[in-house]
């Protein structure tokens, strides 16, 4: 990585606005990326000085790895925390506390041991209450709504404030994001509803005037630069609105948005407050009872006709910035309408996926949890294999010297962490005809390799059901665990039944790597993959470029 340039962990990298972000900072900052997700599986491309961590930001054991990392590749100036958990139910979950306070906190002690100049939060404009008439939320509001998304805003921005004394802070309090495809969920909902012309696509609720504030994502991402950029000239803790000093309500985005679809606007159909809260109670019980639930829900009956006013012009003037008139939600409505008809498909699929957020990954469980029973699995395989009674099954394993063995086995596992990590079976699949190669050249019966790997697939997934944290996700084991192993044995042979009178045929684009045989030389390897930064045989086994 180029040290020359700023350093900025991301957490949330695989989110909205980290992906964002990240297309706008690559090659401007050396980039450490953290997210639930992999790479791949967020669509991020491979940007030079980008290092991409799949980790669980609730668990401190996985992110001392990460401070390591950061350390040794040059360090780090500033950390953007955008990971947290929300959604819209409403309800009480665990992962407000774990995601969003837990692991806040670790975030922040990371930053501590990095040595971070600045540390930027985002925080939300919904963890206040929505102000009186004649009032506005200004940056000196607490965050005092009491919802549980809210109380763990709330507490993060109180542990920030706390850690001023070991670097600058900002707390930037964000408005509804939005983008030109809208993925912004609650305003998805109302555009689907008023635009496919079903039997309620000219209902508002209560007089229409249910408002919030909008930002655009490319305003949004203007200001993060604004204030790594600017950190210097900033105080040493503030707490900035990130908003425009106006709302827009449902009946502006109702007559904006159809006069775009339609080339008129109808006339809305008003429902008084009672009464459109008995509805949305009934199409609740309704789709509740055929196991499809809207995604109105009666709490949001309590904001009908409710206005989240801003006054952002003391942040406008801080930061120097303030959101651009072209990027209005009013005046975007008309780019998102013309990308819903021409690029339906898409549209859908973009804001679906931001609909159906997860918040906890069952993939990062059972690698977490791979990473917990290492040695005590590895050392439980070694023993299964040395068995007297194993010596006929394996017994070209059997006769390995117990230190290679013992190497060998660690490399296995450890490739089929990073498999599961990044719910890639197929990667764990290459891995196992990159070993067949090897192992046709020095003798080994195809049998025995593929018995050999389904066996350890038993043991670790036998292993991996019986833990309380798992209880649940015995189809997520079999599927990450079992059946990668199964798939790792037909690769075997496949490369078996794919050899010629002359020698071994290596698959395409795997004839780069060397799987050593030595004790000394399988250590550097389990080493290297063990580098949460670094993946190197994925990356060789994509036949990718290995960043450095």
């Amino acid at each position: 990585m180029n040290t020359d340039l700023p350093g900025v962990v991301v957490t949330g990298a695989s989110g909205f606005i980290g992906r964002h972000f990240l297309a706008s900072a690559a090659g401007k900052y050396r980039l450490f990326c953290l997210a639930r997700r992999s790479r791949r599986d967020a669509g991020v491309p491979d940007y030079d000085n980008l290092r991409w961590t799949q980790v669980d930001i609730a668990r401190w054991e996985t992110m001392r790895d990460v401070v390591d990392c950061v350390k040794s590749h040059g360090g780090a100036d500033y950390v953007l925390h955008l990971a947290g958990y929300y959604d819209f139910h409403n309800m009480e979950n665990p992962e407000y506390d774990r995601t969003n306070v837990l692991g806040t906190r670790n975030v922040l002690k990371l930053a501590r041991q990095i040595g971070t100049s600045r540390f930027l939060f985002a925080s939300s404009l919904a963890a206040c209450e929505f102000p009186k008439q004649g009032e506005t939320i200004t940056e000196d509001t607490p965050p005092d709504a009491q919802f549980a998304y809210a109380r763990s805003k709330r507490l993060g921005e109180e542990m920030v404030r706390e850690h001023t004394e070991y670097f600058s802070a900002s707390v930037m309090r964000l408005a509804a994001v939005f983008s030109d495809w809208c993925e912004y969920p609650p305003m998805y909902v109302l555009l689907r509803t008023w635009l496919e012309q079903g039997w309620n696509s000219r209902i508002l609720g209560g007089r229409g005037d249910s408002a919030v504030p909008y930002i655009h994502i490319q305003d949004l991402v203007k200001l993060l630069h604004q204030v790594i950029d600017g950190s210097d000239q900033l105080p040493r803790f503030g707490t900035h609105n990130i908003s425009p000093s106006n709302t827009t309500s449902h009946r502006e985005l109702f007559t904006t948005a159809t006069s775009f679809h339609f080339g008129s606007t109808p006339e809305p159909i008003c429902l008084p407050k009672w009464f459109a809260g008995l509805g949305v109670r009934l199409r609740w019980w309704l789709g509740h009872l055929i196991g499809r639930p809207p995604f109105e829900a009666p709490w949001m009956v309590n904001y009908i006709d409710k206005q989240l006013r801003v006054d952002a012009s003391r942040s406008h003037v801080e930061l120097n910035w303030k959101p651009t008139e072209r990027l209005d939600v009013r005046r975007r409505l008309l780019i998102m309408v013309d990308n819903m008809k021409s690029h339906g498909e898409v549209w859908h699929l973009r804001n679906e996926e931001v609909l159906q957020r997860v918040g906890q990954r069952p993939n990062l469980l059972i690698s977490s949890e791979l990473e917990e029973l290492r040695e005590t699995m590895i050392a439980r395989i070694v023993e299964y294999v040395k068995e007297p009674t194993s010596g006929e099954r394996f017994n070209r394993y059997h006769e390995m010297p117990s230190e290679t063995l013992l190497w060998f086995i660690t490399l296995v596992y450890q490739v089929l962490i990073t498999s599961v990590r990044t719910r890639d079976r197929h990667l764990f699949r290459h891995y196992a005809q990159v070993i067949a190669v090897r192992r046709k050249s020095e003798g080994f019966d195809v049998d025995q390799v593929c018995t050999f790997l389904t066996t350890i697939g038993r043991i670790i997934e036998e292993t991996l059901i019986a833990r309380p944290m798992l209880a649940e996700f015995g189809q997520q084991v079999h599927d990450y665990v079992r059946l990668s192993f199964q798939l790792a044995a037909d690769g075997v042979a496949d490369v078996y039944e794919a050899s010629d009178e002359d020698g071994v045929n290596v698959p395409a684009g795997y004839d780069g790597l060397e799987i050593p045989t030595t004790p000394d030389g399988l250590a550097l390897m389990v080493s290297r993959l063990e580098d949460t930064c670094e993946d190197l045989l994925p990356a060789r086994l994509r036949g990718g470029p290995v960043q450095s």
